[in-house]
């Protein structure tokens, strides 16, 4: 409630999906040079792919798949990449890969589908450790993998916590990975840099 007289302080309007979604829809966003994500409410800009970037979400995203079809899980998972991932009202990133159940009737995947999110960090690395590691661990995604080839190094966080944290963050820099859906699935780093 507003008291007379006295005018409210500016404060940023926050974006929901609904509205991200429309305005994607009405074409707004087909005359930005860059693609944009909604989070927290804001809609930002992402860096272009770079060839690198790129060739490393497709050799991933192989690797993946190709392991998912040895093993037998109790439920079916895809891999998708650069799909938008809703989480609550106010985000919707697009992780660079997306492990998940299928949205089932569903346009949009949400972060309750998610099993792994992976995030290829060469040009985002400060907007993905800042913004969207907690984004991911608040939304409940059991895990999350930030792959960054200039170092070399994986970063693989689990058990995410409510209030933006991880109870475990390591560095995995040699031998491999396997995710927590499938320890078997052995993903080696020697296959992605």
């Amino acid at each position: 409630m507003t008291n007379p007289g006295f005018e409210e302080a500016p404060h940023p309007f926050r974006f929901d999906f609904d509205d991200f979604e429309r305005i994607s829809q009405a074409g707004v966003f087909a005359r930005a040079q860059k693609r944009v994500e909604l989070l927290d409410g804001e809609i930002i800009e992402m860096a272009p792919i770079s060839a690198s970037h790129g060739d490393l979400t497709v050799e991933l995203a192989v690797l993946l798949t190709n392991a998912l079809r040895t093993l037998e899980l109790k439920e079916p998972l895809k891999v998708s990449g650069h799909v938008s991932l809703r989480i609550g009202e106010h985000s919707a990133p697009e992780p660079d890969i997306l492990l998940a159940r299928p949205p089932e009737g569903r346009v949009y995947y949400e972060a309750a589908d998610a099993v792994l999110v992976i995030e290829i960090s060469i040009s985002t690395r400060n907007n993905d450790l800042k913004i969207k590691t907690p984004l991911y661990a608040r939304a409940g995604i059991p895990e999350l993998w930030i792959v960054e080839p200039e170092n070399r190094r994986v970063r693989v966080c689990r058990h995410p916590r409510p209030d933006g944290t991880w109870a475990e963050e390591t560095t995995v820099t040699e031998g491999s990975i396997s995710p927590l859906l499938a320890p078997g699935m052995d993903i080696s780093l020697s296959d992605l840099f």
